[in-house]
């Protein structure tokens, strides 16, 4: 049987380097040419290898590069991008259409990774963590040092999001016995009813009434800054707030004034707008629990995430039916997850 060999390039960057080799990749795609390249600029790419490539594995955002339509126009043989990860803001998945190339993500490789992480940085902020470590490290032993603290069983807890992660948010939260309501205007009729939770009709309705709030949607034009001045004040005074989807969701600005005004009492980040160049104010704030963009790591996720990329791939190279594509409709994918 005369089996074409495909060519496919996997795009990492220099300062993140996820990984040295594609050895998991070409293992999967045994028969065929696989090739990474680690770049820091989307110029470094030369046209003649992008015009050759038939699949394209796109990992983290590489600095300056947006994989706009004058990009995507020079995959002249190119059929499919895969960006490993489930965020895929940084793909005109509108001209990829037009062109003919279909755009895959992987929004289930790292759903408890980033659940646990949502909890983690609530309880951490909650139970003032941070504080109490500093303290007893600089010599203390006074438990009283950490002011007002408030046991989180029947708080309500606000997420915003209800895909996969949010749902998986919720069930964690349970078991400290908050009271979950969530947000999500695409999300199907009766997901509270499977959840055991109650859905807010609106932004508004959530944000007046949770004492914490969990943002899990994906970044698009419509969630661009969801949370700006005129949603930190419809909050309650006191709120907690934790984000661990995408920074530009929250408008920067906003959340620092929230934060410093006590709106916001206490937050807990691993997405910062502009990351990783954030605000060094932000840096300075003993009520900020900061992580570098790391809720969805474990070895387990990231062998997870290669596997199935590339496995995507073989599966469209053999014609076989994939899940996961966020360009059939020509509108904007504005699912939240």
């Amino acid at each position: 049987m005369n089996i074409s060999r495909e060519k496919v390039l996997i795009i990492d960057s220099t300062t993140e380097k996820h990984f040295k080799a594609a050895t998991v990749e070409q293992q999967i795609l045994a028969y065929h040419d696989v090739q990474l390249v680690h770049i820091s600029h989307v110029n470094e790419l030369p046209l003649n290898l992008l015009s050759e490539v038939n699949y394209l594995i796109i990992w983290a955002c590489v600095p300056a590069v947006n994989f706009d339509k004058a990009f995507l126009s020079n995959l002249k043989n190119c059929r499919t991008i895969v960006k490993a990860a489930v965020g895929f803001d940084n793909i005109n998945v509108s001209a990829a259409r037009e062109l003919g190339i279909t755009v895959l993500n992987i929004p289930d490789y790292g759903t408890e990774e980033v659940a646990d992480h949502a909890l983690a940085l609530l309880l951490g902020i909650a139970r003032k963590i941070e504080e109490i470590n500093i303290h007893v490290k600089q010599g203390g032993w006074d438990w009283a040092s950490v002011k007002k603290l408030y046991r989180l069983r029947g708080r309500k807890l606000g997420i915003i999001g209800f895909g996969r992660i949010g749902g998986a948010v919720a069930k964690r939260a349970a078991a400290f016995g908050l009271d979950v309501q969530f947000y999500d205007p695409y999300a199907v009729s009766g997901l509270d009813k499977t959840h055991g939770v109650f859905r807010c009709e609106s932004l508004q309705e959530l944000l007046t009434s949770s004492d914490i709030i969990s943002v899990n949607a994906s970044l698009n034009r419509s969630s661009h800054h969801l949370l700006s001045h005129a949603e930190f004040n419809m909050m309650k005074k006191g709120v907690l707030l934790v984000n661990t989807a995408r920074g530009a969701i929250i408008d920067s600005d906003a959340l620092y004034s929230a934060i410093t005004s006590g709106k916001v009492a206490a937050a807990g980040l691993d997405v910062l707008e502009n990351e990783p160049d954030i605000p060094d104010d932000f840096r300075t704030l003993d009520n900020v629990l900061l992580t570098a963009h790391s809720a969805f790591y474990t070895e387990e996720s990231f062998l997870e995430m290669r596997t199935k990329s590339a496995e995507l791939v073989r599966q469209k190279m053999n014609g076989l039916p994939v899940r996961n594509c966020v360009n059939e409709n020509v509108a904007e994918h504005s699912e939240l997850y």
